[in-house]
């Protein structure tokens, strides 16, 4: 199956799916247990975006936003998806995808936070128990059943089924949120102004998406109208521009992956980029000299976080394990950042100092949530410290991200017969039972 009936099939089944009453700020167990589905079926796309800048950069953008939604009380988590379609999704239990072929046609940091702030809407406003209601068992299971041989890369048997049964019903869901689509362009507006975006960023990127071939797959699922694009102008104009200008991780992530995509820098106007870009062009061509001389001017006209990052990495590759950490730490001054911990981490691991890498993350991850890949490194200096007890308890976790909760239990049972301490033999025992009665509940 392509890419277009893969995210075709994606937005209007999840997206419209199982929700819980406006304003109620504790999901219900059916819908945690419809986003469990959904979180693996994400992950088991293999296109979810890892890289631990660009994730937590998004991750932080969707938070800022939750904040002035509706509901801000509701569970919320935001994936990139590496798809060169203009497209995104909201899902159950609030899981929102962006592809990345949006981020890269989005011409200012407020267009993509307003394709986010329209999808929290979609969340609060509860049109995803709204369309529930209004789909008949047999659609639901029908095209879970496409999207599962989807996944599978069924090609055949996923075209077959498209051709015949699939059309007509996304017709029928895409007439039916019509009014929806009014609706979170209305409070993802709001949600903009309040949050010092140029409100209008959401009326302009749905403007350029009428005549963009890519945008098409975005289009079946989200229904535009110049009757709509003009009063979402309109409405936005009323508002105010904001005073919110774009962020520098906004412009690096884009040329990143831009770079990543094409195997070569884009033309930048920005002075800053284009000495980032050429520091990290060199950096993954492994020319580490020329990539600390690019980084060295970087710095001296901007020493924002990503900056410090870059050059921490260069730093650490170059050996000089003192000078990566002051870099990472700079970024640490007023907040935990889970990327500048990660790469201290990944640069102690580099340098055969385990130990120290895991001193970095541990504190962290004991009262954080982390990221797929940050509990997966942790996992990996245990292993090269020789805890292997405990790096099947990072796994574990890191599996517990993906939704993985069965094989979560299997690397648990693994640790209990591994480590020596009679007190983490138990809280072992107690994670497995507490996962286990997740999934029990979770049955049909």
């Amino acid at each position: 199956m392509n890419k277009f009936f893969l995210t075709l099939l994606l937005t209007p089944l999840f997206a419209f799916a199982l929700s819980i009453p406006n304003l109620q700020p504790i999901e219900s167990l059916d819908e945690k247990k419809r986003g469990r589905e959904f979180l693996q079926l994400i992950w088991g796309t293999g296109i979810v975006i890892s890289d631990i800048e660009t994730m937590t950069y998004l991750k932080k953008l969707g938070q800022e936003l939750v904040i002035y939604s509706e509901n801000p009380n509701k569970h919320f988590d935001f994936f990139f998806l590496k798809n060169d379609s203009i497209n995104a999704f909201a899902g159950a239990y609030g899981y929102i995808g962006v592809h990345t072929g949006m981020l890269l046609s989005s011409d200012t940091e407020a267009e993509l936070a307003g394709v986010l702030a329209h999808e929290i809407s979609h969340v609060t406003q509860n049109h995803l128990v709204r369309y529930a209601k209004k789909a008949s068992k047999n659609n639901y299971l029908m095209l879970a059943g496409v999207l599962a041989a989807a996944l599978v890369d069924n090609n055949k048997a996923s075209e077959a089924i498209f051709s015949t049964t699939i059309a007509g019903v996304l017709q029928q869901g895409i007439n039916f949120t019509r009014e929806h689509e009014w609706e979170a362009d209305r409070i993802g507006t709001a949600m903009l102004k309040k949050s010092g975006f140029n409100p209008q960023g959401m009326a302009n990127f749905f403007k350029k998406l009428k005549d963009d071939a890519n945008a098409q797959e975005f289009l079946q699922s989200h229904p535009l109208s110049i009757n709509r694009i003009a009063d979402s102008l309109q409405r936005s104009a009323r508002s105010g521009k904001g005073d919110r200008k774009d962020s520098f991780a906004y412009a690096v992530i884009k040329a990143k992956l831009y770079y990543q995509d094409k195997h070569k820098i884009k033309p930048e106007k920005d002075q800053a980029i284009t000495k980032y870009m050429q520091a990290y062009q060199a950096f993954e061509k492994e020319e580490y000299v020329k990539a600390k001389k690019y980084v060295d001017k970087l710095l001296a006209i901007n020493g924002t976080k990503p900056s410090n990052i870059l050059a921490g990495r260069i730093a650490s590759k170059m050996g000089n394990i003192k000078l990566s950490q002051q870099y990472f730490a700079k970024n640490r001054i007023t907040e935990e950042d889970e990327a500048s911990l990660y790469y201290s981490a990944k640069a102690y691991l580099d340098n055969h100092q385990y130990h120290s890498g895991i001193a970095i993350l541990k504190p962290f991850l004991r009262i954080n949530q982390g990221s797929y890949e940050t509990y997966k490194l942790l996992a990996l200096l245990y292993v090269k410290q020789g805890s292997e007890g405990r790096s099947h308890i990072q796994s574990a976790k890191a599996l517990v991200v993906q939704g993985e909760l069965d094989k979560a239990i299997g690397h648990y049972e693994r640790a209990k017969m591994l480590v020596g301490s009679q007190d983490l033999y138990d809280i072992i025992t107690v994670k497995i039972n507490e996962l286990q009665q997740t999934i029990d509940l979770f049955k049909p």
